[in-house]
């Protein structure tokens, strides 16, 4: 029996079909209700009033993902879920372009596996459910990379134009996926080697720009004029690599450390096993068996390198989700590799073994995922209270915004606003959560004898690794 099924072509595209199907009414029906970090609350609330200057969204827009969003938003009345369900019924659209490129780098009785095993990845499936844009800009990037290797084949000029307006809705759903611009760049020097006109080549080029330019003038124009557009744009980029955004630059960790840090935990650990250490198991022996030779383009992997140094020195080390390009490139090369080799009635196996794990893992963090955030929880109970008091925290405020929380709270940032700020509250109790306990820490601040820990809430740390956990104390003068 499993010769038959597993040996037929035919059954075996059955399979891949009928999980990718169930994948896609998995991550709907799990769909996250919940705006609990800063940046979700960014997303949700431009569905309702698109102001760059109010953060709805932040810098630099993502007017694509928005408009996606709103979309959906008129026919799902909870915002989040609308763009949630945005994100899958795009990401699900990429099941067309990853067949295609399997069966081109692969065998064609095995594409539909491959874009199982790719599509069913559990840490993709849990971040798709989030009210983010990384689902959205994981599909079109698929797209992208599709158009570009069919460029490469025929290099007629009219083929060169499909992957630059892909680009365009790529880099106007996720501006952090640009390194993947690498592959235009590969694509026009193979242009050029054939037929050796930089005219051609610079006509490519502004007609790249201009895909870009509709949605910058478009996102420029909500804010009056270009140069306001322009101002915001510095603000943001400085405060991201010199301040808050978790870059090489602005990060305490040693390089080394964060180097190994990206590479077990969040591209092997997280984005590849999604802490299982079966899934970990069955990958691992799926890349140590799997055809030595190289099968897929040398642009794809130039391209995949470019963003995994991108990635690396970047982006918020803290937030493993950047690094999903990278591992769906990963399981894409490694299904193709495998299934490569003979014994392909064993590999299918081990390939539709893995599948069908993948997605009970996934399931299992979707309904972890389902719990109240701890963000939520926090307001919750902060709600319930009696007596006078005033919370200082960092980024929960802007969730507490959200909720329009009835009780006061401050973001304090520096331990001299909050000894200042504290001053206005002598007779009410001051709590702290614990992000700003650690901040204060950081800059010296001795707390011993200050503090009395209250409680501290849980919620899915894949989802949200920064603040799944969340520690309230009191301050004790």
């Amino acid at each position: 029996m499993r010769q038959y099924f597993l040996g037929n072509h035919r059954y075996l595209s059955y399979f891949g079909v009928l999980f990718l199907f169930l994948v896609t009414c998995i991550e709907i029906m799990y769909a996250s209700p919940y705006a609990a970090t800063w940046d979700q609350v960014d997303f949700v609330l431009a569905l309702d009033r698109y102001d760059l200057l109010s953060m709805q969204p932040h810098f630099p827009g993502y007017p694509y993902f928005i408009l996606g969003g709103m979309i959906v938003h008129s026919f799902v009345e909870n915002p989040a879920k609308a763009l949630v369900i945005f994100n899958v019924l795009l990401l699900a659209s990429a099941n067309i372009p990853l067949f295609l490129l399997a069966r081109k780098y692969g065998k064609e009785e095995t594409a539909w596996l491959v874009v199982a095993l790719v599509q069913s990845a559990s840490y993709a499936m849990i971040i798709v459910t989030q009210p983010m844009s990384e689902g959205a800009a994981l599909a079109v990037l698929w797209w992208y990379v599709w158009a570009v290797e069919r460029a490469h084949e025929r290099l007629t000029f009219w083929e060169h134009v499909l992957p630059l307006f892909f680009l365009g809705i790529l880099l106007g759903i996720r501006l952090s996926y640009l390194p993947f611009v690498v592959a235009l760049l590969c694509l026009w020097y193979n242009d050029w080697k054939q037929h050796h006109q930089w005219r051609r080549i610079i006509f490519l080029a502004l007609i790249a720009l201009s895909f870009q330019l509709i949605w910058v003038i478009a996102v420029a124009s909500t804010e009056g004029n270009i140069i306001s557009f322009l101002k915001l744009a510095f603000s943001f980029t400085n405060g991201h690599f010199q301040e808050w955004g978790g870059t090489v630059s602005s990060d305490p960790m040693p390089f080394w450390q964060r180097t190994i840090h990206f590479f077990i935990f969040n591209v092997l650990w997280v984005g590849m096993a999604c802490q299982s250490m079966v899934l970990l198991g069955a990958l691992g022996w799926m890349f140590l068996t799997s055809d030595r030779s190289n099968r897929v383009s040398r642009t794809f992997l130039i391209t995949m390198v470019a963003y995994l140094f991108w990635a690396l020195a970047a982006q918020n080390i803290d937030k493993p989700r950047h690094i999903l390009p990278l591992a769906q490139g990963a399981l894409f090369y490694g299904a193709i590799h495998y299934l490569a080799r003979n014994n392909l009635l064993r590999r299918r196996l081990l390939i539709s073994g893995t599948i069908i794990v993948q997605l009970l893992v996934g399931i299992f963090h979707l309904r972890e995922a389902q719990q109240l955030p701890a963000t939520y929880q926090l307001a919750n109970d902060l709600q319930k209270k009696t007596e006078s008091f005033i919370v200082y925290t960092w980024e929960e405020a802007r969730v507490f915004d959200y909720l329009h929380v009835a009780f006061p709270y401050q973001e304090a940032l520096h331990f001299s606003f909050f000894h200042q700020h504290r001053a206005n509250y002598q007779q009410t109790k001051i709590y702290l959560t614990d992000h700003v306990v650690k901040g204060f820490r950081a800059q010296g601040v001795p707390l011993t004898g200050h503090l009395r820990k209250i409680k501290t809430y849980h919620s899915s740390t894949l989802v949200d690794p920064v603040y799944g956990n969340i520690t309230l104390y009191e301050w004790i003068d």
